[in-house]
């Protein structure tokens, strides 16, 4: 399949919103409730924080922090300007995904596992969901690689990127409106600031620190049901 081509790209689209259409098939057949998300003006900054924080917490250690201005321009006039670069990151990934990662399945493994455990169940699941991307040609993940530096740690970071996701959307009450949030801010950042090379790492490890920063101040919320929505 060519991505450059309608059809193709059509099909993959389609694939690609496969956790949040079958969300939406779910919710339509069942008529669940869904969590009532706590509005704030808490929250949506806390998302946009926790998502960039990484992608841009490694460019400065990295000494790229100068290069960041130049290159995110161009980004964005590559993507048709700052309206067409907002519309990609939150369809490609956050709209497409969320709905059902966070929406769906993350309320489902509330009663069977505090934060730690939901991270790491919801994490391999994402990781997995993304492999055949590494195998399709025309993708960013085909063009990284499976088995590169670059590869290898996004896979790791999307487990503290999951607890990132979860504290946001549960611990903050955001729901998925805040994990879509979470995911765009990281998709968006990792565009803007220039090619971290070996700087990757430093990513994976500034995420790191974060989520264990934030995992002393949350205590779960015992609801006495099976599964909270």
């Amino acid at each position: 399949m060519n991505l450059d081509e309608g059809a193709g790209m059509l099909v993959f689209s389609l694939a690609a919103s496969g956790p949040s259409l079958a969300a939406l098939v779910m919710w339509l057949r069942y008529r669940e409730r869904r969590r009532v998300v706590r509005w704030s003006p808490v929250w949506p900054v806390v998302a946009v924080v926790l998502g960039a924080i990484g992608p841009l917490g490694a460019c400065v250690i990295c000494g790229q922090l100068p290069e960041l201005p130049d290159h995110a321009a161009s980004v964005v006039a590559g993507a048709g300007g700052v309206l067409g670069a907002a519309a990609y990151t939150f369809l490609a990934g956050p709209v497409s995904e969320e709905f059902g990662w966070r929406g769906y399945v993350q309320p489902r493994l509330r009663a069977y596992f505090g934060p730690l455990g939901k991270t790491v169940v919801l994490g391999a699941a994402w990781g997995l969901w993304h492999v055949p991307l590494y195998f399709l040609n025309g993708t960013g993940q085909h063009d990284d690689g499976l088995f590169t530096a670059a590869g290898v740690t996004f896979f790791l970071e999307l487990f503290p990127l999951t607890f990132l996701m979860l504290f946001v959307s549960e611990k903050l009450r955001g729901g998925v409106p805040g994990a879509i949030l979470v995911h765009a801010a990281w998709n968006l950042t990792e565009e803007l600031v220039p090619p971290l090379g070996k700087g990757v790492w430093l990513e994976l490890v500034v995420m790191i620190v974060v989520a264990a920063a934030l995992l002393p101040s949350w205590t779960p919320v015992r609801t006495g049901r099976r599964v909270a929505r």
